[in-house]
């Protein structure tokens, strides 16, 4: 009887005309998404390739000698992600340049993003259309499911028979999720084939994988509102009160509480300042050179270019050096960590929206968003530490080195503190960005998919419990 009730459903479904507006509407969305997608991420990926060409050209300058390559200040830029076109986590917004050189890295910025005014506009990439268009259908589809048969008297007959409730209520269910299912997968493939044959877009093996989960995670997020559309529909004994009610819910989950996230935000605690960061490092550098000699030893802070010079002290003035951009480095790291604490603030706390958490997990798996960023700066101190070990092993050849490895380019180009020997470029350690695994990546959106599995099992539950005492007559 379950299948009845499932192939009844669907075929009302697809027989009405707010199936083929959807139906429409989801294609168009999804054909524009793909297009979009395709000119951005070739342009993307033509500026980022040259920019990295760029950099290895410059390194590659350096490795006359050996302790050029330790002082040149290396530039990476946040690589284009081609699952972008499933969720862009708001990267044109997120820095995306990244300088450094082994002893210290700045902190990241935004730079070359074209029109700036262009950030404060939604791209329409998957999760959007699943999250905004697609959850509103899952409503306007399911308002009716119960108090609409109620209406038309077809509810007392089913439930005449000797059909128990859960299978009623089951089969309704499922009959929305392939009626839904039907534009999203349409939708899905049309705006893949537009990426394939655009022969733009690289996609491997790992990719792949990731689009399947996230595709896994958009029916979970849609199975709550149509959960919430039968629960609403079991609740009430007229369509039109349903219809208001599940469109407050939508419009105050959807959309009025993440954006609120922002406002939160800010209220929440004070930004970080960039005057304040620059204010600190200067009074680090005061701080340590005003008690050089009695920190680090006498004549920690004397320098002559002539390296046999009585006065030079080339142990206290590395362990100066060192302790100096440490410290800056740590106030560097303190306020990137003040300003990734309350960029997550607002979204932990309007994580009560099923919208903040799918964009979350969907972010996580795709990586993008803020998660791609703390991805490329963690990579970049991994090899920070693979370039220093590099050099402190060629500079152990040298016999005419100090081997005294510190921040320092005056020191290590007068004194020989970093050897000055040349060394082969493929030898050398460049910087690749890389793509977190799978595993990785679902490790970052298990608590977001476990609540929106928690909210569909509440809401599978307030529905059966208020269908069990519904009123068919």
């Amino acid at each position: 009887m379950i299948r009845q009730i499932i192939h009844k459903e669907i075929l009302e479904n697809l027989l009405s005309f707010r199936f083929i507006l959807s139906l429409v509407l989801i294609i168009l969305l999804f054909a524009v998404s793909g297009f979009v997608f395709v000119d951005k991420y070739r342009q993307q990926t033509s500026e980022y390739w040259e920019k990295t060409n760029e950099n290895l050209e410059d390194l590659s300058e350096q490795t006359d000698k050996l302790y050029q390559l330790a002082f040149y200040r290396q530039n990476a830029w946040r690589r284009p992600k081609p699952l972008a076109l499933c969720s862009e986590g708001f990267e044109k917004s997120l820095p995306n340049y990244f300088a450094f050189n082994m002893f210290s890295s700045e902190l990241p910025e935004i730079k070359g993003q074209g029109n700036f005014t262009l950030s404060h506009f939604n791209s329409i990439d998957w999760v959007f259309i699943v999250s905004m268009i697609l959850s509103f259908l899952a409503l306007v589809f399911t308002y009716d499911c119960i108090s609409g048969e109620r209406e038309d008297g077809t509810l007392r007959q089913i439930l005449a028979n000797t059909i128990p409730r859960y299978e009623v209520l089951f089969g309704k269910y499922l009959g929305v999720v392939i009626t839904i299912g039907i534009p999203l997968f349409i939708g899905l493939l049309i705006s893949l084939i537009i990426v394939i044959a655009s022969n733009v877009v690289v996609t491997s093996g790992l990719d792949w994988l990731k689009i399947l989960a996230i595709i896994m995670l958009s029916f979970l997020y849609l199975s709550m509102f149509i959960l919430l559309g039968m629960f609403v529909s079991s609740r009430t004994t007229h369509t039109a009160n349903s219809m208001v009610i599940l469109l407050l819910i939508w419009v105050v989950v959807v959309v009025l509480i993440p954006s609120f996230g922002r406002i939160i935000s800010e209220v929440s605690g004070k930004a970080p300042n960039p005057v304040d960061l620059e204010r600190k490092l200067s009074e680090i550098g005061a701080e340590m050179w005003a008690k050089a000699d009695e920190l680090f030893g006498k004549g920690a802070g004397f320098m002559s270019t002539i390296r046999n010079h009585p006065a030079n002290k080339p142990a206290a003035r590395g362990r100066l050096k060192t302790a100096t951009t440490n410290a800056r480095n740590h106030a560097r790291d303190d306020h990137h960590n003040k300003m990734l604490a309350q960029a997550f603030s607002g979204r932990n706390l309007t994580c009560i929206s099923p919208v903040v958490i799918y964009q979350r997990a969907s972010e996580a798996i795709a990586g993008t968003g803020i998660n791609h960023v703390l991805n490329i700066r963690r990579q970049i101190n991994e090899y920070r530490a693979s370039l220093r070990e590099y050099i402190r092993s060629k500079d152990a050849e040298d016999p005419d080195s100090l081997h005294l490895i510190f921040p320092d380019s005056g020191c290590a180009r007068a004194w020989r503190t970093i050897s000055h020997n040349p060394v082969d470029f493929d030898s050398v350690p460049t910087f690749q960005e890389r793509d977190l695994a799978l595993g990785q990546s679902l490790k970052l959106a298990i608590w977001d998919i476990g609540l929106l599995a928690l909210f569909n099992l509440v809401l599978f539950a307030a529905s059966f419990a208020s269908f069990l005492r519904y009123d068919p007559r």
